[in-house]
């Protein structure tokens, strides 16, 4: 227990209860027994013993912080993910380490920066990069830790992750490339302004700056910050194709959207991908989900997520008339609720 707010709730908690806590103390032959009925000064110890451990956990916050820091002024590698294109190296003072190039993927990102310079999409350099089997900046840290690639995310395990064009793009707008030293995505400067630097450069400054003006001529200025989701279905809606995520899309002039499969966004191609209009599909999701679980009140994304709703969408044929825009095919509609249907 390392906060006094979070002992309080605790107390609280076993008075509430009937139940005793058992608090061990290291300096003391005998635990601290704090009981539903105790008395002012046990109360007294368990906030005090509360408050000891929360100083403790500041003091050492503080002093990793500090740790990195001088790290980070010093150009040493701290730990962490190393940026594509480099391995950890011993620094030349003998003391800790730095970065250099890695010889199996430097090379790679000035290949991938050439695709850029001559005009192929993200989109197309990170399916090339896939279909060579080439790891993505977390495989590749994994290999050189002589660890397994792969892993799990968004529920799902994955022997080896794919590039896709967001990853591409994170390694692309790095200032690592130049050798610099980051933090939060950027670099980290000396007193007197100069970058400081953990590596050999991969690129110029003046390549870096080409290449950044590349990528913001094809976003024509119009990235925003990303913002969080409100579609209701994101994380509960998938494709049964390729068992992705379904994500919401605008259409432009109408009052509702689509939700699709957006296997290309992770450097896939979906065998049958899906899509099915939004409102149709929030409709049946949560007509369904009211009547499997019998609930009532706010239907909120938090709370499908909370209680396992999973909807997987099939790929619908082409044609069908005006017979389409009566409703959903419910048939491509599978419903599931925990582990009940």
């Amino acid at each position: 227990m390392r906060s006094v707010a979070h002992m309080v709730e605790l107390v609280a908690w076993g008075q509430q209860h009937d139940r005793t806590l058992v608090f061990g103390v290291p300096e003391a032959d005998d635990p601290l027994v704090v009981t539903p009925q105790a008395d002012g000064s046990t109360l007294r110890r368990s906030m005090e013993l509360a408050h000891d451990a929360e100083q403790e956990a500041r003091t050492i916050s503080n002093r990793l912080t500090s740790s990195h820091q001088a790290l980070r002024a010093a150009g040493r590698y701290g730990g962490g993910l190393v940026p594509f294109g480099y391995q950890k190296a011993p620094h030349p003072s003998g003391s800790g380490w730095c970065l250099a190039p890695d010889p199996e993927t430097a090379g790679l990102v000035r290949v991938i920066v050439d695709d850029v310079h001559a005009g192929r999409s993200l989109v197309a350099i990170a399916r090339r990069l896939n279909e060579s089997g080439v790891p993505v900046p977390r495989d590749r840290h994994a290999q050189l830790q002589g660890r397994p690639m792969g892993g799990r995310r968004h529920g799902r395990d994955f022997e080896r992750f794919r590039w896709t064009s967001g990853t591409l793009s994170k390694v692309l707008r790095s200032p690592s490339l130049m050798g610099h030293r980051t933090h939060g995505g950027q670099t980290v400067r000396h007193e007197s302004g100069d970058p400081v630097l953990i590596g050999e450069p991969l690129l110029s400054d003046a390549e870096f700056a080409a290449l950044q003006d590349a990528l913001l001529t094809r976003s024509n200025g119009t990235r925003s910050p990303r913002r969080g989701t409100t579609a209701p279905l994101t994380g509960v809606a998938y494709c049964s194709g390729c068992e992705g995520r379904m994500y919401f899309a605008v259409r432009k002039g109408y009052p509702y959207g689509d939700y699709v499969c957006r296997a290309t966004a992770r450097g896939e191609i979906c065998p049958a991908p899906a899509a099915m209009r939004s409102d149709w599909l929030e409709d049946y999701t949560l007509s369904r989900y009211r009547l499997a679980a019998t609930a009532v009140g706010d239907m909120s994304r938090e709370r499908l997520l909370r209680d396992g709703v999973h909807v997987t969408v099939r790929k619908g044929q082409s044609g069908g008339g005006p017979v389409r825009l009566a409703g959903p095919d419910t048939t491509r509609l599978t419903f599931t609720l925990g582990a009940r249907l």
